[in-house]
């Protein structure tokens, strides 16, 4: 069991060390953000001591994208990092990172959606047409957002775009500027909401464009000297989940007590809809991080036609089922 808690929460760095430490083998964590709901089953595994009991003492660090995780696994600052699967086939098509590989898929229905003000008549894929849409240079440039257009037969010669940098764009929503943005439902609906109420926001994964998010990822070369070091981690975070599920009051006391600076009410928020998100219709019903093959497929194919990514890449090539536990 976990002792107590080597370290503090200084420039989002934590190590959940029991008193043991020496007996314990040290496993660098890198996150694809600062902690949110997502992370919740990594926190309770390391505050309820499950990753000592897999003889792992996980350091875990925030991160500032899944780009930056990515570089990070590369330059082997980390041996593990959560980054999206599409950033990691990017990676591996476009940077030639074919080292990197995901071992469990936390976020497999991508929270993307179109975001309106209630009462904007923006119901259907086609009521963006002839509206303002706003949002920043980078989100235009994944291409997401032309595949969801195309995908259900928008027309976007007929969306005034609007370019808002600096993340302004739910400002712009709600102060009428614009009459829709491209955000994640939850948590970026839920801030507009919180101010005035939103139509039900449009999941581009519900409309044929889903990209596999949030993945555990690591280095093929890494795994070959850690294989059992993975299966551990997997395994310690499958039973924190339970429990996050069992007891999420624990999961945000668990987050809160290494990053106290968060907004708790912020988490428990995400930590209350994360489930809405851990599974597609094709993976319902397998165990938690283990995603379907067809949605892998789809990732890629998504982005080598709407994403500037050279063709070429394979399911396998990007992940791996061989360090989830067996059903």
């Amino acid at each position: 069991m976990l002792k107590s808690i080597a370290g503090a929460a200084v420039a989002g760095l934590l190590s959940f060390a029991p008193a043991v430490a020496q007996d314990l083998k040290d496993v660098k964590l890198r996150l694809a953000f600062i902690p949110g709901g997502v992370d919740a089953p990594f926190f309770v595994a390391a505050k309820k001591g499950y990753f000592a009991e897999e003889g792992l003492n996980v350091i875990i660090t925030d991160g500032d994208g899944s780009t930056g995780t990515i570089k990070a696994l590369v330059a082997g600052d980390f041996d593990i990092g959560i980054a999206s699967l599409g950033t990691t086939a990017k990676a591996a098509q476009a940077a030639g990172a074919t080292n990197l590989i995901g071992t469990a898929a936390l976020v497999q229905k991508d929270p993307s959606s179109i975001i309106s003000l209630e009462g904007s008549g923006i119901k259907t894929p086609k009521d963006i047409e002839g509206r303002k849409f706003g949002t920043d240079a980078g989100n235009l440039e994944d291409g997401m957002i032309k595949a969801f257009a195309e995908v259900n037969g928008v027309d976007m010669d007929k969306v005034e775009i609007v370019i808002i940098n600096g993340g302004a764009d739910r400002v712009a929503l709600l102060n009428g500027d614009v009459d829709f943005i491209n955000g994640w439902a939850n948590p970026d609906g839920d801030k507009v909401g919180a101010v005035k109420p939103i139509e039900p926001p449009m999941l581009f994964a519900d409309y044929g464009v889903n990209l596999t998010g949030s993945t555990v990822t690591a280095r093929k070369d890494w795994l070959a000297a850690n294989g059992d070091v993975m299966k551990g981690f997997i395994a310690a975070i499958t039973k924190a989940k339970a429990d996050v599920d069992a007891d999420p009051e624990y999961a945000l006391e668990a987050i809160m007590e290494a990053r106290p600076d968060l907004d708790p009410a912020v988490i428990a928020l995400e930590i209350s809809v994360m489930d809405n998100y851990r599974h597609t219709a094709a993976s319902a019903g397998k165990g938690f991080g283990v995603p379907a093959v067809e949605d892998i497929a789809l990732t890629i194919s998504l982005l080598e036609e709407y994403g500037s990514m050279p063709a070429g890449l394979k399911p396998e090539d990007i992940f791996s089922f061989d360090y989830l536990p067996t059903e």
